[in-house]
């Protein structure tokens, strides 16, 4: 460790806002649950190294949220022991060739796991079988894409540590372990442990942003996020009012890789992104359930990481951009801008086009954080300001739907002696926010399972258009997602 290495820091605004939402319960988790292509319980001293390294090369893992007189911050808990990190499921799914089930989910994503404050990590790993491990995550410390770089970083400490010949590296740069291993056994002692963080915490995306003051869209009042269609002036209202008073439906779409190499052709063939074009397929998909009256207000998310680079972070910062392979952690999450839809009811290329388009400029947008700049003119940096989020229940959602999509990860294969590391597929998912938006899809890609849209959406009520037309706009997205592309599947 050097003296330079940042240990503890004070949130960002931004992160300042999801510490906030966590606090007043208006949100509470999401996971990637990532396919091992071996036994994780086969080897616990296996897996707690493992761990334990990634703990110690991303320490923002084991970190809470504290108070200090006016403001938060990230620091490292006391302690931790290895079950306060992992958790076992009897569910099994990759072994048996089934996909993560929405039980699974409802279970994970609504259930309290983190509590701010108090010396717990705001990090959880549930083993569901042997073979599928989901990564689950407190939205303060981390945004959606740092599930699979947990995953990816997880994958490789695996592969590294289960070569006998990296033991004496392991040693030197991580310390001791016990021979033996229990769900009791410490696996992170700050005291003790703290000479062998190497790595400072990930910087507060506002270093690379501008300031909020500066409006995003350049003072211009044509700007596409603000446009509406003529004929449809007035945005869909939503199902029903917000409410806390909810639950949670999650249904998994699977595109098996071959149609997706298909679907990414035609993509590329039209000079589209696969965000946009999913984006407007479930603009179509939706329109039974918010009609023909109203226009459709859809956000995609983006990760602001593009945007800090070694020149414009502190100098303490610089060490984890520096780095090959090392991830960029915690949290960069934006809403991003809306489109907005008059009813769709017929395919066009050129929609998703003009989409691609808007999203390639939004992406570039170093001005985002002008969108959260009422929050960050009256959020207390210490207390919960629940006011700010309990003001929207009652009233309508924010958007229609939001897209958050991670991208395409295509994960190595670890030969290990005479054996075979590596993930065969994930599934990404998250809690919904009751006043946010009335659809999530959550989009993931990989290469041996390929296409995961997770569609979730409030299942407490159908008095608004009725169960059965809900319940067919996962079957109906799917095939409008192959057959707008003219694939046969």
């Amino acid at each position: 460790m050097t003296k330079d290495i940042v240990l503890t820091r004070k949130l960002g605004g931004a992160e300042n806002f999801f510490r906030c939402r966590t606090e007043v319960d208006f949100y509470r988790n999401f996971f990637a649950v990532g396919a091992y292509s071996r036994d994780l319980t086969a080897d616990w001293p296996l897996f707690y190294r493992a761990l334990r390294k990634t703990l110690l090369d991303y320490h923002i893992l084991i970190c809470n949220v504290f108070k200090e007189a006016n403001y938060t911050v990230f620091r490292p808990i006391e302690k931790a022991t290895l079950g306060d990190l992992v958790e076992l499921d009897p569910s099994v799914f990759s072994p048996l060739g089934k996909p993560v089930s929405e039980e699974f989910m409802k279970k994970y994503l609504k259930k309290v796991l983190f509590h701010l404050y108090q010396q717990k990590p705001l990090t959880k790993l549930i083993i569901a079988g042997t073979h599928d491990l989901a990564v689950i995550f407190e939205h303060t410390i981390a945004d959606g894409v740092v599930a699979p770089y947990f995953h990816e970083a997880f994958l490789k400490n695996l592969a590294f540590c289960d070569e006998r010949e990296n033991d004496a590296d392991y040693l030197k740069f991580y310390g001791p372990v016990p021979e033996t291993v229990d769900m009791d056994t410490p696996i992170f002692v700050y005291s003790d442990d703290v000479v062998y963080i190497k790595h400072s915490l990930p910087p507060p995306m506002e270093m690379g942003m501008q300031d909020p003051d500066i409006d995003y869209t350049d003072n211009d009042p044509q700007h596409y996020s603000k446009v509406t269609p003529p004929d449809y002036p007035k945005q869909w209202p939503g199902r029903f009012p917000a409410t806390k008073d909810a639950t949670v439906a999650y249904k998994l779409v699977n595109i098996p890789p071959n149609d997706l190499k298909a679907l990414l052709r035609k993509c590329k063939e039209h000079k589209v992104t696969l965000t946009a074009y999913i984006t407007y397929i479930q603009a179509m998909a939706l329109r039974p359930v918010y009609g023909d009256k109203h226009h459709f207000r859809t956000v995609m998310a983006v990760t602001l990481r593009r945007f800090l680079t070694p020149h414009n972070v502190e100098r303490r910062y610089s060490d984890i951009f520096e780095e090959k392979d090392y991830k960029l952690m915690g949290n960069y999450a934006h809403m991003g801008l809306p489109e907005h839809f008059a009813p769709a009811t017929e395919f066009s290329w050129d929609k998703v086009k003009t989409i691609s388009e808007h999203l390639s400029r939004s992406v570039v947008n170093d001005k985002l954080l002008n969108t959260m700049k009422p929050f960050f003119d009256t959020a207390d940096e210490l207390e919960n300001n629940s006011k700010l989020f309990t003001s929207a229940l009652g009233k309508s959602k924010g958007d229609g739907s939001k897209l958050s999509n991670l991208g395409y990860f295509d994960f190595p294969i670890y030969r290990v002696r005479d054996t075979e590391w590596t993930i065969n597929d994930v599934t990404f998912a998250q809690d919904l926010a009751p006043a946010a938006s009335e659809f999530v899809l959550n989009v993931i890609s990989t290469l041996r399972g390929g296409l995961n849209i997770v569609i979730s959406y409030f299942d407490h009520c159908y008095d608004d258009v009725g169960f059965e037309t809900i319940d067919k706009i996962p079957g109906q997205f799917r095939r409008l997602l192959l057959q707008s592309a003219g694939i046969n599947s």
